[in-house]
């Protein structure tokens, strides 16, 4: 069974400046639980030339090719231009889809200015996607029976555009495949170790595509199948996930796209408990990541940024004699915060880290790297854990936010 085939293109010369793309990872998900192939995916700059060689390229290979940027209305948006060139259409002005433009200006009274015009240059043959949130319109082509669909740059517009285009992509490309998808997220495990457990899984399904991803200190588990009829897909899938969740059910904390913040903030939800946090390596990010989950101020009641000995000392309660024998990076120290922010807010658990992330920071004793993580809870009850992290600083305080929120959802089970 042969799987229709995408690609993708992100267009700007920003993204080969150390821009961060998110637009093909996002596409990836929805297309691979799909039963989409992904065969390709580029970054090109606002070159007219490398836009419609990309675009070419991508059309000769993929079913469905997805582009986006280049259709706004300044000098460098050649999006539209450089398709009419990779496919010979002919570009002409709309005066309808012009209208539309003023409209959406009228309506936040703002003079609409002339080189807006570019945006209403329509494609010849082009299916035009309207943009509830920008003024620039979505064009979609059918170009030797596939599909290259224009798409605005930010996310804002272009998400809404394709999921309103995305249903019928899948109706014209994907026709009766059902794709049976299985995805797990791990965490506190080695990537190593986890794609071990999973070997004998991968052994009895030589016809599903496995994907192992590690990101962070947390793993993604993806299994997708192509099957004939929907009973089939559904059997299919509730038979991965049952062989996968018992290779590696210590280890997971959700399935899809669940966080570890999310899993955490249902597990603390579920047995009805607060949680307060110290920090001071990560200077806010283990409260960030918590409190990015909408509704986390029904479980999580706030934070310390502990960073110096003082602060750990007046905001926390730490004794400063505790400090200068062990060390604001010990297990006694980690300990003593989490105890300090569960009694200082009021919470039933507190999650600390404390750490040494700075290049400069180690020592033989401690070195870079070197991370203690602790839960405290009420009657005394405790757990501290000594990590060693191996990377930047970056990585460190990112990989400790992690082990601290892996740290928390084992504690709350």
């Amino acid at each position: 069974m042969k799987a229709p085939r995408a690609a993708f293109i992100c267009i700007g010369s920003e993204l080969l400046s150390g821009q961060i793309n998110t637009h093909q990872a996002w596409w990836s998900l929805r297309l691979r639980r799909a039963g989409f192939d992904i065969v390709g995916e580029e970054s090109v700059p606002d070159d007219l030339g490398s836009i419609r060689g990309a675009l070419r390229r991508a059309a000769n290979s993929a079913d469905v090719t997805l582009v986006s940027g280049g259709l706004g209305p300044t000098f460098d948006d050649i999006t539209r231009e450089a398709a009419a060139a990779a496919f010979g259409r002919k570009l002409h002005f709309d005066p309808k889809l012009w209208k539309a433009i003023l409209s959406r200006f009228a309506r936040y009274h703002v003079v609409v200015p002339e080189e807006n015009k570019r945006q209403a240059m329509r494609l010849k043959g082009a299916k035009i996607l309207s943009n509830s949130a920008g003024s620039a319109p979505g064009q979609w082509l059918r170009v030797r029976g596939r599909s290259v669909v224009l798409l605005p740059g930010p996310p804002t517009e272009m998400y809404p555009m394709f999921e309103a285009v995305w249903p019928k992509l899948v109706r014209l490309h994907a026709g009766e495949i059902f794709p049976a998808i299985y995805s797990i997220r791990l965490s506190g495990v080695p990537e190593s170790v986890a794609d071990e457990r999973l070997d004998a899984v991968r052994a009895r399904w030589p016809r599903v595509r496995f994907t192992i991803l590690a990101s962070g200190g947390e793993i993604s588990f993806h299994a997708s199948a192509l099957e004939l009829t929907a009973a089939a897909a559904k059997t299919a899938r509730a038979r991965l996930r049952t062989e996968i969740r018992d290779a590696v059910q210590q280890f997971a904390h959700g399935e899809d796209d669940a966080s570890l913040e999310v899993a955490v903030g249902e597990r603390l939800l579920k047995r009805r408990l607060t949680l307060a946090v110290a920090e001071s390596c990560t200077g806010g990010l283990l409260g960030g990541r918590l409190t990015s989950v909408p509704g986390s101020s029904r479980y999580f009641l706030g934070g310390v940024m502990s960073y110096a000995n003082s602060a750990k000392i007046n905001m926390l309660g730490i004794p400063a004699r505790l400090i200068a024998r062990h060390g604001a990076v010990s297990k006694e120290c980690a300990i003593a915060m989490a105890q300090g922010a569960r009694k200082k807010l009021g919470a039933d658990l507190g999650l600390s880290i404390t750490g040494i992330a700075c290049p400069g920071g180690g020592t033989k004793d401690k070195p870079v790297g070197r991370v203690y993580i602790a839960v405290s809870g009420p009657e005394r009850s405790q757990i501290v854990r000594q990590i060693d992290i191996h990377g930047s600083r970056e990585t460190i305080r990112g990989r400790a936010v992690t082990a601290a929120l892996r740290l928390a959802f084992d504690a709350v089970e």
